[in-house]
């Protein structure tokens, strides 16, 4: 999947002569290259009712800016810009505007684009994007539970292997030596230390490092409330036991 750069844009109505759009223009030319080979979306809310955008003409004499009209006309077509928003945006009275826009360099990038009732003055453009992430398939890995070692197994493979290795013949090389004793190692830990295979459940493309460090600390804290909670409940337990017992001695039982 290429990588999304999404960007949100205002422009104020005061700004007759398309500042504005100039910094959005140098915004995009930062991104060099990465226009044609990322996937780019642009929306926000422009301002510029005066523009029809099935053949790029700007209608003079609206109220409206026609300099910042005709810059944003000639950054669209200077970047190859679609703009997908064909239906009014504001209703104010008789007046229907198109002022919320969304551009792509992409044709194909938007599957479907809705324009509902929003919470403001302004409706809300709605869009379902033609792209897909990507799973990393990584390979489950190994992972030794140390805790569970057996030590006592491993403590005598490791003073066997030395009393074998200081008899061997010391005219070895040091990458040989090495290879011996990590290979030994590896072979003592397969044979005394479980393992366990990683689970796949974040193999999502959003799911990095940090998350993974926030999940981890998430399942400690759980852990730890059970902990809390089986004392507590077992706490509870002596307690209901020694009343039911002071109970059951203080009954009268007739005989």
């Amino acid at each position: 999947m290429k990588p999304i750069i999404i960007c949100t844009f205002y422009r104020a109505p005061h700004d007759s002569q398309g500042t504005q759009i100039e910094e959005l223009d140098l915004s995009l030319s930062k991104l060099g290259n990465k226009i044609n080979t990322h996937n780019v979306i642009i929306t926000g809310d422009f301002n510029l009712p005066n523009i029809n955008w099935e053949n790029h003409h700007v209608t003079p004499n609206s109220g409206y800016s026609t300099v910042a009209a005709n810059k944003l006309i000639s950054l669209v077509e200077e970047h190859g810009l679609i703009q997908h928003v064909n239906e009014p945006t504001r209703k104010q009275g008789n007046a229907n505007n198109i002022l919320d826009l969304v551009f792509t360099n992409k044709p194909g990038l938007i599957k479907k684009l809705n324009v509902v009732d929003g919470i403001a003055d302004h409706n809300t453009i709605i869009i379902d994007v033609n792209i897909s992430p990507k799973r990393k398939h990584r390979p489950k890995r190994k992972i030794f539970i140390r805790n569970k070692a057996d030590h006592l197994n491993i403590q005598k493979s490791l003073d066997d292997f030395t009393h074998e290795y200081f008899s061997l013949n010391q005219n070895m090389t040091v990458n040989d030596k090495w290879n011996l004793v990590s290979t030994k190692i590896i072979n003592i830990m397969k044979h005394y230390v479980p393992v366990r295979l990683t689970t796949s459940r974040y193999n999502l493309p959003w799911f990095n490092k940090d998350l993974k460090k926030c999940a981890k600390e998430r399942n400690d804290y759980i852990r730890k409330q059970k902990y809390l909670e089986i004392q507590k409940t077992g706490k509870s337990f002596v307690t209901s036991g020694k009343t039911c017992t002071n109970t059951f001695v203080l009954l009268d039982c007739p005989i």
